[in-house]
């Protein structure tokens, strides 16, 4: 395996292991499981999510840290938003007539 792949691994994992945790919380608590959970769309989105967390990780060039590209991972739906954020602001505005 090469050390990209392994990291791209861990970063999806770390991105999973968000929903491992909150779907064990859930259970823990004998509440049912939200909605979500049952929904196609949520699943799909959620693996985008998870191969981005991936990418993310591979992108940084962390090289061999494994448990920092688990925390990208993890990190990715914060990352995502920053981002959008930002750009968001360095837009121009348009003005409403």
């Amino acid at each position: 395996m090469t050390p990209s792949l392994a990291i791209f691994l861990w970063g999806v994992g770390g991105s999973a292991a968000v929903e491992v945790v909150s779907i064990y919380q859930h259970l823990l608590s004998e509440q049912e499981l939200p909605p979500r959970y049952s929904q196609v769309t949520f699943w799909v989105v959620r693996i985008f999510l998870a191969l981005i967390g991936g990418g993310l990780a591979v992108a940084y060039n962390i090289g061999d840290k494994p448990l920092l590209a688990v925390n990208i991972g993890a990190s990715t739906p914060l990352i995502i938003k920053s981002l959008a954020d930002g750009i968001g602001s360095a837009l121009p505005k348009v003005k409403k007539r």
